[in-house]
């Protein structure tokens, strides 16, 4: 019997490590495309304001502070420290399992049940 339970603490805990690597190798992923779509973003508001300001002359006040503000909010975006957030959220992943597998488990569960729904036809 004691074997058996060292058995199944052993499985248990390599079941643990397995997730946690799936977990953190999650995040990083998920890292590289925010990055990625973050960049795209930037890039498209700075588009969007350079657009903006080619507008209409008798706009000209209310088009440059309109660009003006699409610039702020490009340079917030691309400027925007994920790397840190996503460190953060890889530590608490770690040092809270049980409750991270349960979040997304709940989320898996959520979204398939949205995704389900929406394909139901009357």
């Amino acid at each position: 019997m004691a074997s058996t339970l060292k058995d199944a603490a052993a499985t248990a805990l390599e079941t643990g490590r397995d997730v946690k690597d799936s977990v953190t190798e999650f995040v990083r992923s998920a890292t590289g495309r925010i990055d990625t779509v973050r960049d795209q973003t930037g890039d498209a508001l700075h588009a969007a304001a350079s657009s903006v300001r080619k507008g209409s002359a008798k706009i000209d006040v209310l088009a440059g502070d309109a660009a003006n503000r699409l610039d702020t909010t490009a340079s917030f975006v691309k400027d925007a420290d994920l790397r840190s957030l996503s460190a953060g959220l890889r530590r608490f992943g770690q040092n809270h399992l049980t409750f991270t597998l349960l979040v997304g488990a709940a989320a898996g569960l959520w979204v398939g049940s949205t995704l389900s729904r929406g394909t139901r036809t009357n």
